[in-house]
């Protein structure tokens, strides 16, 4: 049977085996039917250069089987990787960023532990700034970054340079995609893709990035490459104050239309200094011709700038009838709070980054919404990769941001790896519940899953009611307080710290109506 989960990891500093509370989390997984495999955003103050890059190996049930800071060597500090490939379980690679100016591959072998750096130079300017490389792996075993890359000296403009490249670090060709940037118009990038035939496609956005100070334009704008890299096909929106821009990934359907998950963005008066927007999906046919659009703003408190408010990655669903997109969306509650120190009421505004996956069907509908959060301290939590499960269900690479080491003693950023069922679900059956009474007995409608649980328990809300949770231990205390108004939201709480015995989590709506229901910490 499978095994869904939600579990976030600590790591120990390389050096002194002290357990390491800088940054570390997933950037991206590859999940096969007897591990998986991540690479992350891995610091550790041991080292002179303290950014670098971690590998990760889980099984199956989530458990870390190794984890390796990978060091940093006198030329090369492996920072930031992006994307993961592998074609056999032993030499993997991934895109990393060297110090903000140089975009390569590194290629690593998870048995020897032995590195080696594939270079990919600016191929315009002579040690000219190449950032931001996304990286995908292709059938005929070679490797495709698409980089923003200087193509002055002013170190100002960029443009986008694809380059492919064999797994013994051979270029075999190179090519520059995007608009002739100025006037603090640039291009930058986030997406490739390639098809059965060899054939590249590249999203990129095309805007003055800041909008400070005057209003933005923004363009959004797709290439087709052949297999040489010559561009084929060119799909561009108007230059307009509204409109989309960036692209952060891309998905075919069953008849080779690309949905593009996408940003859309315009300008307030209210907001001067910058610009705000959502998520959307653009859709092209196979040959590039625009179809339609899915806007993705279906929330109403969600008003940020709207990358933002945008889907990190679309795929296509198991089922083979639509896509799962997921991203981080900020979400913002209002609470009132008696504040002992003031001795009255007051209210207080809070907002948080919660994992959001939405299912889109063929019909272009959302057929569900899944949001994850985790309790820890602040709730932020934020997805950077998500991938189709060999055997079902879907694996996300992800970081929890939680309370200062100070506070708890615990570190801020932890890797955070979720398996979810084919539909969104960590507590099974949460596909089924459709609770619209907002009066009734609330204990009848609090699910919580496992129970007894050992490492964290999964609370559903089920609806849009507005709920206040408590859990309470066995003498009495108050051990944590939150509120959930979202439809769907699957709550995962740590039990780390919690002590072995039985404990109430009691709620409470607008209505005044109470509900509870007890779990055991085993």
């Amino acid at each position: 049977s499978q095994v869904f989960f939600s579990k976030v990891y600590t790591v120990s500093e390389d050096g002194t085996g002290l357990l390491n509370i800088w940054p570390n989390y997933l950037t991206s997984v590859f999940p096969t039917d007897s591990l998986i495999y991540a690479f992350g955003y891995s610091s550790d103050t041991t080292y002179k250069e303290i950014y670098g890059t971690g590998f990760f190996v889980f099984d199956l049930k989530g458990d870390l089987l190794e984890y390796f800071h990978i060091k940093d060597s006198q030329k090369y500090n492996f920072f930031g990787p992006e994307g993961i490939h592998t074609w056999d379980g032993i030499t993997f690679y991934t895109a990393f960023n060297n110090f903000y100016h140089e975009e390569s591959i590194l290629k690593f072998n998870r048995i020897s532990k032995a590195q080696e750096v594939l270079e990919i130079k600016n191929g315009k300017i002579k040690n000219g700034d190449i950032l931001r490389s996304n990286m995908i792996g292709i059938n005929d075993g070679c490797l495709v970054t698409a980089s923003d890359i200087a193509i002055d000296s002013t170190g100002y403009n960029y443009k986008i340079q694809v380059t492919k490249i064999d797994t013994n670090g051979k270029i075999k060709w190179q090519s520059i995609v995007g608009k002739e940037p100025g006037n603090a118009y640039n291009n930058h990038c986030f997406s490739t893709y390639a098809d059965l035939f060899g054939n590249i496609y590249v999203g990129v956005g095309f805007s003055d990035p800041s909008g400070v100070g005057s209003k933005a334009d923004y363009q959004s704008l797709f290439y087709k490459l052949d297999s040489n890299g010559n561009t084929k096909k060119e799909y561009s929106t108007q230059l307009a104050r509204e409109g989309f821009n960036q692209t952060y990934d891309i998905a075919r359907d069953s008849k080779g239309w690309f949905y593009l998950s996408s940003d859309y963005n315009w300008n307030e008066p209210q907001y001067p200094y910058g610009n705000i927007g959502y998520g959307a999906i653009q859709i092209l046919d196979s040959n590039l011709n625009y179809k339609s659009n899915i806007k993705l703003n279906f929330d109403s408190t969600l008003i940020a700038p709207a990358w933002v408010n945008s889907f990190e990655k679309i795929i296509r669903a198991n089922d083979n009838a639509g896509f799962v997109i997921g991203g981080s969306l900020p979400y913002r509650d209002t609470v009132i709070s008696y504040i002992d120190s003031l001795s009255k009421f007051d209210t207080i505004s809070r907002s948080a980054s919660f994992i959001t996956i939405l299912k889109l069907n063929d019909n272009k509908q959302i057929e569900w919404r899944r949001i994850y959060r985790i309790r820890n301290g602040f709730d932020h939590g934020y997805l950077h990769d998500l991938k189709p499960f060999p055997n079902g269900g879907y694996i996300i690479g992800a970081e929890s941001i939680g309370l200062p080491y100070d506070e708890n003693k615990d570190p801020i950023f932890k890797p955070w790896l979720l398996k979810i069922d084919n539909d969104g679900c960590l507590i099974p059956g949460c596909n089924i519940v459709n609770n619209k009474d907002q009066t009734s007995d609330l204990s009848n409608h609090l699910m919580i899953y496992p129970n007894p649980a050992s490492n964290y328990i999964v609370i559903l809300h089920p609806n849009t009611e507005r709920i206040k949770y408590q859990i309470v231990s066995y003498d009495g205390k108050i051990i944590d307080e939150f509120y959930s108004f979202i439809e769907n939201e699957q709550i995962i709480v740590p039990l780390s710290n919690y002590a072995s015995g039985t404990y109430l989590i009691k709620t409470t709506n607008k209505f005044g109506s109470v509900g509870s229901k007890t779990f055991v910490k085993n």
